[in-house]
């Protein structure tokens, strides 16, 4: 682009400029010499002579039309023509009836365009510059139009300044045309009589140029905006939630397709109008947009022509960059969303499944099957048992075991929470709107499409199983201090390790709630009726110990009878305790009886620990494995590497079993033939 400095240089040259005379005597003059008076001549020109003779241009010769065939191509795009030829006309029909033509020449320095009056057209055929032509330096010699390319300036030139006779009578103003990046894209031109030569002239073609420069600058910049726009709009109409964009005067300006969806109103027939007219606007949100101050993910109720909806408002004040207040920005958000990022957030997921439920007895196995039928069931559930049983573990299987295992897996303890906080726990509480005070969903609303666990349900207070039993048979729920009905599809698993029958009778518990709970009743047996599964948890329990822990330890077998034979009044809970702190203290690799707590040693009788005469599996396991030890032994010659490898175990396997069994290295090599 040509800087406004070199226009205003060109518009305050002198208005007198050498004879045509003067400038003939100069051009014979440098013919004969190759010199010639550099006062006369100006330097652009001159080293165009130079460069004309260095490519032995015949200045004498005819000139006639040399271009290209007449479907010719050009580098200029039909976009930017359809910009350049306005310019061209508008100059054209400035200069009409002077005897000018308005040439546009190409960065290739092909004539592409030509207007004028007919006589200067005519004329300028003759000399071959019609479109097609090529108006280089080699093949017109010295001229402004490839003058103005090559020297990246408006240049004119007059007369006998054309390095060729047959242009003499000739002048020429150019300026060259760049894009927005500073590329030459052409030269923009104006020929007449040599007589008729002005910097006027030129000063016109320099602001018909400089004109055209605008337009291309302000056209690639709108197309930019266009393109910016459609990548907003495409990601306004993508969000998921609302967005409303108000002016000024609280007219909107825009909303997308999810504000308008929430509202129930036609995104196209609500612009211009206030948000008033369509929806009574929340209490809330009111002085927001009156104060013009922001508030952050409120829960508001926006009622519409046909309906309510309950979300969570945000609005945000715009301002331009002079603090110039021009709307606002309100952001609707359904509070399911919110629900369920809290719920990825606090991790409302249940964890196990039938798969981790540890357990072979009967009694065991009767459990797993009611829960298994619970899992394919819709009704509610009810689980009860002995502190420490495993309830929740179960509540976790029948969820993932459910056709809502993708949902929510929500846990209320009624024992942990006060019973003055219980019913805002259950239910949540609505906000006030005119105190600005935040509402907040309770559990049941949490768990919307998938499962709440209520724990110990027996501490529930009477006001709360009231308010339990009404959502369960209505599926609707409303939050306290609140009229809003939200509707309910969370499914209901409860434990007690109460008697509810026993709490029914005593009237501490409504026997409808307990009526409606106990569709599904699974009741799961204390540890002490399961002695079978008590060495299947200390092994399942021990492994995964062993892997936190980074110890490899075992019971031996007067341990184990301890530990079958117990009681355990804490159930699973006071077993995996038991374990975990022995593990904890404890720096041998086998443990004995004397290592047990002595409430267990205590609490065993002693006949159980050492049977009179029959042996026990567990006795016969540890002699076979013995023996096959010894027989290894011997087989492999006291080798122990080999010895390992044989019963197919690990060297440190080898060694533990060794130890275990009071055997040394001596005792394989010396090992008696079965």
């Amino acid at each position: 682009m040509v800087p406004l400095q070199v226009v205003i240089a060109v518009l305050q040259t002198p208005m007198a400029l050498p004879s045509a005379d003067t400038l003939m005597h100069a051009w014979r003059t440098f013919q004969a010499t190759g010199v010639c008076d550099e006062a006369v001549i100006p330097p652009p020109v001159l080293r165009s002579w130079q460069r004309c003779v260095a490519a032995k241009l015949d200045p004498y010769g005819a000139c006639r039309a040399i271009g290209l065939p007449r479907q010719f191509g050009s580098s200029l795009s039909d976009a930017l023509l359809a910009q350049l030829r306005p310019h061209m006309e508008d100059l054209h029909q400035f200069m009409e009836g002077a005897g000018f033509a308005v040439l546009l020449v190409d960065a290739e320095l092909t004539l592409v365009e030509l207007l004028g009056d007919m006589p200067i057209v005519r004329m300028l055929a003759e000399l071959g510059l019609s479109p097609g032509a090529s108006c280089s330096e080699s093949a017109i010699g010295t001229m402004a139009i490839n003058l103005a390319l090559h020297e990246a300036l408006p240049c004119q030139t007059r007369g006998a300044e054309h390095f060729c006779v047959c242009y003499h009578e000739l002048s020429c103003s150019a300026a060259p045309l760049f894009d927005v990046s500073g590329q030459a894209i052409g030269v923009l031109a104006v020929i007449g009589h040599r007589d008729a030569a002005h910097t006027h002239t030129l000063g016109m073609v320099i602001a018909a140029a400089q004109a055209l420069h605008a337009q291309v600058r302000n056209n690639l910049l709108l197309a930019e905006t266009n393109d910016h726009l459609l990548e907003l709009n495409a990601a306004i109409e993508a969000m998921s939630e609302g967005l409303i964009f108000l002016d000024a005067s609280e007219r909107i300006s825009r909303i997308n397709s999810r504000a308008a969806q929430m509202l129930g109103v036609v995104p196209r027939s609500v612009a211009g109008r206030t948000l008033g007219e369509l929806i009574e606007v929340p209490a809330g949100l009111r002085p927001a947009l009156e104060q013009r101050r922001p508030i952050n993910d409120q829960e508001m109720v926006f009622v519409g022509r046909k309906s309510s909806i309950a979300v969570l408002c945000s609005a945000r004040p715009l301002w331009d960059r002079g603090r110039r207040f021009i709307g606002t920005m309100v952001t609707l958000r359904p509070p399911e969303s919110v629900q369920r990022l809290v719920q990825q957030v606090v991790g409302a997921q249940a964890r196990f499944r039938f798969a981790d439920i540890i357990g072979e007895s009967q009694v065991m196995q009767i459990a797993i099957h009611h829960a298994r039928m619970a899992a394919n069931s819709h009704s509610p559930v009810l689980i009860e048992g002995q502190h420490g049983v495993g309830k929740e573990l179960f509540a976790h299987a029948i969820h993932n075991a459910s056709a809502r295992a993708n949902g929510p897996f929500v846990v209320l303890n009624c024992a942990a929470v006060p019973r003055t906080l219980l019913m805002g726990e259950l239910l949540g509480y609505e906000g006030d709107q005119h105190e600005q005070s935040e509402g907040r969903p309770g559990k049941l609303e949490l768990a919307q499409g998938g499962t709440l666990l209520i724990e110990e349900i027996g501490a529930l207070t009477m006001e709360a199983q009231t308010s339990l039993l009404r959502v369960m048979e209505t599926q609707n729920l409303l939050r306290l201090g609140s009229k809003r009905v939200v509707p309910m599809d969370a499914r209901i698993i409860a434990t007690s390790s109460r008697n509810l029958q026993r709490e029914v009778a005593m009237g501490r518990f409504r026997p409808e709630l307990f009526d409606r709970l106990s569709e599904m009743l699974i009741t799961i047996p204390p540890l002490r009726d399961r002695e079978d599964d008590v060495l299947l948890l200390v092994d399942h329990m021990l492994t995964n110990l062993s892997m936190r822990l980074g110890k490899q330890v075992l019971f031996a077998p007067a341990a184990l009878a301890a530990l079958r034979a117990y009681s355990w009044p804490g159930n699973v809970r006071e077993l995996e305790t038991t374990l975990e702190r022995l593990l904890h203290v404890t720096e041998k690799s086998v443990l004995t009886l004397s290592d047990l707590p002595p409430e267990i040693t205590q609490a065993v009788p002693p006949e159980t620990l050492h049977p009179p005469k029959l042996p026990r599996l567990y006795d016969q396991q540890a002699a076979a494995e013995r023996d096959a030890i010894l027989q290894a032994g011997r087989e492999a010659a006291g080798h122990l590497g080999l010895t390992a490898e044989r019963l197919g175990i690990s060297r440190v396997t080898l060694w533990r079993k060794m130890k275990l069994y009071g055997l040394t290295k001596e005792q394989l090599w010396h090992a008696p033939p079965p």
